[in-house]
């Protein structure tokens, strides 16, 4: 299969934004946040009854980074956090892709690595059993092991998770998914069931809150979600369960899509309901081919996903049509409504490749970008182009999806508790969306070749060589251009919001 590799953004300067408003006294719950791409990210932080943890934003990998501690000391890893699996693991300090120069010139160098020799709480729980296989054949194995985990200033003991010693992946992951969708051959306890289990957390349930695209900083509040992060009413859907009744991936019903013109002239795509995931690790939205058609049709895009790996768009749209927005409704007519501007849809992301000979097919247009939504037909997923116009609420205990549109640039907080027996509480945001003065310019400078390869995670059933059976980590398809070899490896600039692929 086809190996992929991503062209990474440039780091930024990383800020922390400490959670204002009322102590959460008494809460049990952990909040998490996450800002710009740096080598090393900010310090962990606790308030009275809380956990705060720093995320890194990967504009171009499509991936948010948490920066963890693994072992006794605790050692520093950096890890991307991803709602689609439900696996922690880490990269091991003697790894193959570590002490192989040439596989990191391919792969990319090692994000951040684990020494369990420096470790008095490590164990092994079973050696050479973590192996987990991605379908463009990247993938880790190792040994599953356990150690105490660091997260936001909580401590999690004797967390089980996989040590990868030979892989072509050059990060580890949080996955908080379902324990029902490990990789290992029996499911085994997971973050998400000992936060809870060593009282933590009230329930199994975390908000993510991941900002606009330019923002610095975001929130996952485990156990908790925060007013001053929506606006409106904070409606539920039911988590969809897989064919065999099991819950395994947050999977919701998409009931409508449409889009809302500045004139105020609304445009309807949908015609049956679609299962979506709502997946942290994917970088675009991937919907069925009849619908993406037609909105293809209505934007005179150029699907070249067969060629390049991209679809094709006029930049145009983003000066002559500001308050352009996709309309994503889940639940039926009375549920909730998030919208998505045309910014995150439309990507400025492609014209600087062109220049460097990428042969781009004919297009009806001039100004090229990118289109974030892309055709898919086997996973239907909503990753960080939708979701970082929403603010979303996963309860793994009740198996339900709170939902509402993000106050983007949020810089207040009032964080409520979720606790098993009440579930996602019904709680109202703020008015209106706050108003702030972006001052970020440009697009992100030099990146480092190979960050982070996000593809499709597809399941072997086999006991000693298994994948997490949902759909994330995902990133664009790869674009057929053998002249970006040498433009990754020198760091030409990053792409904005989408994580372009090279073969």
């Amino acid at each position: 299969m086809t190996t992929f590799r991503v062209l990474a953004a440039a780091s930024f300067a990383s800020t922390v934004v400490a959670l204002s408003g009322p102590d959460a006294t008494g809460q049990k719950v952990v909040p998490v946040s996450f800002s710009r791409p740096t080598p090393r990210l900010p310090a962990l932080h606790k308030r009275a009854g809380t956990y705060s943890q720093e995320l890194n934003n990967n504009l171009t990998g499509g991936g948010y980074y948490a920066q963890v501690t693994v072992g006794t000391p605790p050692q520093t890893v950096d890890l991307i956090v991803d709602t689609g699996s439900s696996d922690v693991w880490v990269l091991d300090s003697r790894a193959d892709l570590c002490r192989s120069t040439a596989k990191q010139d391919y792969y990319g160098y090692c994000l951040s690595t684990y020494d369990p020799s420096k470790s008095s709480t490590y164990s092994v729980v079973s050696q050479g059993a973590f192996s987990i296989q991605y379908v463009d054949g990247s993938g880790a194995e190792g040994d599953y092991i356990k150690d105490t985990f660091g997260i936001g200033g909580a401590d999690i003991k004797a967390l089980q998770m996989g040590l990868a010693e030979n892989s072509t992946i050059n990060s580890g992951l949080l996955g908080i998914g379902f324990a029902a969708n490990v990789a290992a051959f029996k499911p085994y306890p997971n973050i998400m069931n000992l936060f809870q289990d060593q009282d933590l957390i009230s329930s199994q349930a975390y908000s993510l809150y991941l900002d606009d695209l330019l923002a610095e900083t975001g929130t996952i509040l485990f156990g908790g979600l925060d007013t001053e992060k929506f606006i409106g009413q904070l409606k539920t859907v039911d988590i969809q369960p897989d064919r065999y009744g099991n819950y395994s991936s947050f999977t919701v019903a998409l009931t409508a899509l449409t889009t809302t013109a500045d004139n105020g002239t609304v445009t309807n795509y949908t015609r049956a309901a679609v299962p979506v995931i709502l997946d942290s690790g994917t970088t675009l939205t991937y919907l069925p081919s009849s619908m993406t058609r037609r909105i293809y049709r209505a934007f005179d895009a150029v699907d070249d996903t067969s060629g390049t790996g991209l679809v094709y768009v006029n930049c145009d749209y983003l000066t002559d049509m500001k308050n352009f927005t996709f309309d994503f409704q889940f639940g039926g007519s009375d549920g909730p409504v998030v919208k998505v501007p045309i910014d995150e849809m439309v990507l400025d992301n492609v014209r600087q490749y062109i220049d460097l000979g990428l042969d781009v097919p004919s297009t009806p247009f001039k100004n090229i970008c990118s289109f974030g939504l892309q055709p898919s037909s086997d996973y239907y997923l909503l990753g960080d182009t939708f979701l970082r116009s929403s603010y979303v609420v996963y309860d793994l205990t009740n198996h339900q999806i709170g939902l509402a549109q993000a106050n983007l640039n949020s810089t207040k907080s009032n964080v409520l508790e979720i606790t098993e027996e009440s579930g996602i509480p019904d709680a109202s945001g703020v008015a209106s969306q706050v108003t702030v003065e972006q001052t970020a310019t440009g697009l992100p400078g030099a990146g480092n070749a190979g960050e982070l390869p996000t593809v499709t995670v597809t399941s072997t059933g086999s006991p000693s060589s298994s994948s997490s059976g949902n759909a994330g980590p995902r990133g664009v398809p790869p674009p057929n251009w053998e002249v970006l070899a040498v433009a990754a490896v020198a760091g030409i600039s990053g792409l904005v919001g989408a994580g372009l692929v090279i073969i």
